[in-house]
């Protein structure tokens, strides 16, 4: 699995903000004061957050570089005589 680093908490985060934004919506829908609804919201983005970025550490503390590729010999090819 070759993920480029932190895709899953950029995602999470988008997530959080959607989820944060319906909060407030649904809130606002069930008659909660604006100040309660974003402070649920505040609250429900941080979790979502911690999760994302607990989530991209689980599945990235395992992983190690490929030490047997040399960069510098595959940057620099040498012209066959």
């Amino acid at each position: 699995m070759n993920l480029r680093p932190f895709t899953v908490a950029t995602y999470g985060v988008y997530a959080a903000i959607a989820v944060a934004g319906l909060s407030v919506w649904l809130g606002k829908q069930a008659g909660a004061s604006l100040d309660f609804a974003l402070l649920r919201a505040v609250f429900i983005f941080v979790i979502f957050t911690a999760l994302a970025f607990g989530a991209e550490a689980v599945l990235t503390i395992a992983w190690q570089p490929d030490s047997t590729h040399e960069p510098s010999s595959a940057a620099n090819p040498t012209p066959d005589e």
